[in-house]
């Protein structure tokens, strides 16, 4: 066996082998007898049918594509190994001829996982900056812009049509199905003030103004026990929002860093596929806004491709941080352990799933939590 090896941008490899006549009959017989002891051939013994009969029963074409996959297999794996080649997309592979009796040749295209060139990272030093103190009028005026656009919110909706038969008898009311979130992301169903106004007429009872501060009813309204529990909730809130934005600004510091100091040359492949799965998430939050694509697209006036060549930069820059940390971690020997990836197992439902499925959730879990303790201890060495 001979092979040439061609390199193109962007990790482009081409291969082409050529596979002597010797090495195809040898490969070709070891796949016949296979056939010939393995089927029934009606008038033969298992094992006794000849040559050409276990060809015309099996098929000749048959044998021929076997006997090269055989061989194909065998040699890119060979060749992998030699050349230290670790492909990112599944080899295509063009065979030129193929016949009995005759060599023939191959040629496989793929795509090499970058190369990381990657200074000394344990020198980046970076100071981390301790979170803002949550203070009382912090929480007093985070509650106040709630309660506005609790109120402003009440007032823009409108109420549904009673329904009236006869002269007042019988009269009827639908319940609203107009409704906010609370803090806690559970809806809190409301009257607006048409439908308040009517039912004060029906009833008899004076109308009332609208609040003019946050209290206990408020607090109620949206899910807390009182003002004071609600303070308590918006307080814990706010200390949590401002560590994740420290967390984060930390983060975008030492990226930056590791960017400038690494060099890859990132395929376009990898891009495409975290395009792909920005598109993805973006499409999650949409049904969870019970929109379409087509809605967000008409939204922002745009198109699918220009969108995609919009995030082509921010997807690139996370293909290269992603390249970075598994470079980190792999020479750091960051480990993901048995314990820790059954415990996370553990919080998603997997009932419904192939082995399959659950074998590509398994690797997807093992994945985000290497990369979560290659980033903590990325950010521990780093930052003071």
């Amino acid at each position: 066996m001979q092979y040439t090896v061609t390199r193109g941008e962007k990790g482009k490899i081409e291969v082409k082998v050529n596979i002597t006549k010797g090495e195809f009959d040898g490969a070709y017989n070891l796949t016949l007898n296979k056939y010939r002891n393995d089927v029934k051939i009606a008038g033969f013994r298992p094992g006794k049918a000849p040559d050409d009969v276990v060809e015309s029963h099996v098929g000749l074409a048959k044998i021929l594509n076997e006997s090269a996959s055989t061989l194909i297999s065998k040699h890119l794996g060979d060749i992998f190994k030699k050349e230290d080649f670790v492909p990112i997309d599944s080899p295509n592979v063009a065979v030129e001829s193929l016949s009995k009796g005759s060599p023939f040749s191959f040629t496989s295209t793929f795509t090499l996982k970058p190369k990381v060139v990657l200074g000394d990272w344990k020198k980046i030093k970076i100071k981390k900056v301790q979170a803002k103190e949550i203070t009382e009028a912090d929480v007093n005026e985070s509650i106040k812009n709630i309660f506005e656009a609790w109120e402003k919110d009440k007032l823009k909706v409108k109420s549904e049509k009673l329904k009236v038969e006869g002269d007042g008898a019988g009269e009827s009311e639908e319940k609203t199905s107009k409704f906010i979130y609370d803090a806690h992301g559970n809806k809190v169903f409301f009257e607006d003030e048409e439908s308040k106004s009517k039912s004060k007429v029906k009833s008899g009872s004076p109308s009332t103004n609208a609040q003019d501060k946050p209290d206990d009813l408020f607090a109620k309204a949206i899910g807390a026990r009182d003002l004071a529990h609600l303070k308590e909730i918006v307080k814990k809130d706010l200390e949590t929002l401002v560590a994740d934005q420290v967390e984060a600004k930390l983060e975008e510091e030492i990226f930056a860093k590791l960017l400038e100091m690494c060099q890859i040359e990132v395929p376009d492949i990898l891009i495409d596929d975290e395009l792909n799965r920005i598109l993805i998430r973006l499409n999650s939050q949409l049904e969870r806004q019970k929109k379409t694509l087509e809605d967000y697209l008409k939204e922002q006036n745009t198109t699918l491709d220009a969108l995609k060549a919009k995030w082509r930069p921010q997807a690139e820059k996370n293909v290269r941080i992603s390249l970075i940390m598994d470079n980190i971690g792999k020479s750091e020997k960051v480990m993901v352990s048995k314990e820790e990836l059954e415990a996370t197992l553990k919080n998603v439902k997997s009932d419904n799933l192939s082995n399959e499925q659950k074998a590509d959730l398994e690797a997807y879990v093992a994945v985000s939590i290497f990369q979560a303790k290659t980033l903590d201890l990325v950010k521990k060495t780093v930052s003071s």
